[in-house]
């Protein structure tokens, strides 16, 4: 097997393993609340104190590893994930568990902003095409992986739960042997990154003007913070509403395992979709979103038998998984659009921290309204506040890409 081919696929077994974390999770919050004794109100701090970290690590890790190479950040990136998930297992203290929650915020910042570099660089002498059919490949691979121990872990929950938390240990254990087999120079991965970085300086750095970029920009950032931060906020409060019916672990297990494979299986054609519906194609998905996260505030109300309840809550989780990743993508793809070089690298660092910052804050918030009343209120206020910022955003973010595309046809 020559180099190339080696690169692609230490890459795939790399990235199949750390796309996000296996056996982690769907059981988290039951991990939690029932073996470690917290509260709900706790384990939205501590998803809280994660997020602004994320945040507040972007910028400072830039400069402080901007010398060290991209394969050595990605080393560093799993170590600490390792020493998190063992913390998490291991560590009952909660206070302890809020300072140890940094290595997981710093091997996300290190995985998500080195993983598609090191692929860049893996895939520059292939067809322009290479880079989507890797990443597709190595994603596929982790959705079924996913799948997989979202079953797996709900039976091992019975049993021993920290058994899921020592597999996850050891499937990173796995990606950071995986990063010895990557056959690239250390002097390639820095000094090209510096060339790409002066060569963007001498090249336009958006397609549309300084005010309309720097307005663009704010409202893509906001759009992030609203968004992508109820995501994680509703997304921890369904895991949290599926264990306050009664869900057993086995159960739950199951219904994550299900609703990912469908989620990957249809998003295989969401391109499609994309493509016909175009400008229409985020505010729809934003909406169904809300229609879902609306759904779920007055079911927790109703207070209706656990069959019913169930059942409209997986409808309502497939509903959340189908909107959240095209969403990101066709964001992305907005973005990638009317920005390049130093200024689209720009905008995705904002927009990377305005997701961890609006995520924190949301969940900050429902761990205050959850300790005073319960998670039924924590969800209801949060989607008052949300609806009332990201309903006016949405409509300055489509009335703006209108604006901007029309004047990109005239100047064609």
């Amino acid at each position: 097997m020559d180099k190339v081919k080696k690169n692609k696929l230490s890459y795939i077994i790399f990235r199949a393993f750390t796309y996000d974390l296996l056996f982690y999770y769907t059981l988290e919050m039951m991990f939690l609340t029932l073996i470690k004794g917290f509260d709900f109100s706790q384990v939205f701090i501590i998803s809280s104190i994660d997020l602004v970290l994320i945040a507040l690590l972007a910028i400072p890790f830039n400069y402080i590893l901007k010398k060290v190479s991209i394969v050595n950040r990605l080393r560093l990136g799993t170590i600490s994930f390792i020493i998190y998930v063992l913390s998490f297992a291991l560590i009952n203290n909660f206070i302890a568990l809020c300072f140890l929650v940094s290595f997981k915020s710093i091997g996300n910042f290190l995985l998500s902003i080195n993983s598609n570099s090191l692929l860049s660089i893996i895939c520059k002498d292939d067809e322009s095409g290479e880079i989507s059919k890797i990443e597709g490949r190595a994603s596929a691979v982790w959705w079924i992986l996913e799948a997989v121990s979202s079953v797996v872990s709900g039976y091992f929950f019975v049993f021993n739960p920290y058994i899921s938390y020592y597999i996850c240990a050891g499937l990173l254990l796995i990606s950071f042997v995986a990063t010895f087999f990557f056959k690239i120079p250390k002097s390639q991965t820095v000094l090209e990154t510096k060339e790409k970085v002066q060569s963007d300086v001498t090249s336009d750095t958006n397609l549309i003007s300084k005010k309309s970029s720097v307005i663009f920009g704010l409202i893509i950032c906001l759009l992030a913070f609203t968004f992508w931060g109820s995501a994680e906020v509703f997304g921890s409060s369904s895991k949290a509403f599926l264990q306050e019916i009664g869900t057993s672990s086995v159960i739950m297990g199951y219904i994550y395992a299900g609703v990912k494979l469908l989620t990957a299986t249809i998003n295989t054609v969401s391109y499609k979709i994309e493509a016909k519906l175009k400008n229409k194609f985020l505010p729809i998905a934003i909406i169904c979103f809300f229609i879902a996260v609306i759904a779920m505030v007055i079911l927790y109300f109703l207070n209706i038998g656990f069959i019913a309840s169930l059942i409209i809550l997986i409808i309502i989780l497939l509903i959340q998984y189908l909107t959240r990743n095209p969403y990101r993508l066709n964001i992305k793809n907005t973005m990638a659009q009317f920005y390049q070089g130093q200024s689209l690298e720009k905008l995705y660092s904002f927009y990377f921290i305005a997701e961890n910052i609006g995520g924190a804050l949301f969940a900050l918030l429902s761990s205050l309204i959850v300790s005073k009343l319960n998670l039924g209120y924590s969800m209801l206020i949060n989607l008052i506040l949300i609806l009332l910022i990201i309903l006016p955003t949405l409509l300055f973010y489509i009335l703006n890409l209108r604006k901007l595309q029309t004047k990109n046809k005239d100047n064609k």
